[in-house]
């Protein structure tokens, strides 16, 4: 059975040891975690643009 350890513990950051994991597990932790944390990040992003004279979201753009 893993067992977690807090190495260090701040208001920003955190270390932490997860032990013994079977082989393999790692990734799949891993992954699953900066998954997690990247979707987390606040940011901007384009969510939808206007362009003139096109008719559809599927028609050519001219230029």
């Amino acid at each position: 059975m893993p067992q977690i350890s807090t190495l260090d513990l701040q208001s920003d950051y955190g270390k932490f040891v997860l032990e013994p994991l079977e082989r393999g597990y790692g990734h799949t932790i891993g992954n699953a975690l900066r998954r997690v944390l990247l979707s987390s990040i606040q940011g901007a992003a384009i969510a939808a643009i206007r362009v003139d004279k096109v008719q559809h979201e599927f028609s050519p753009v001219p230029g």
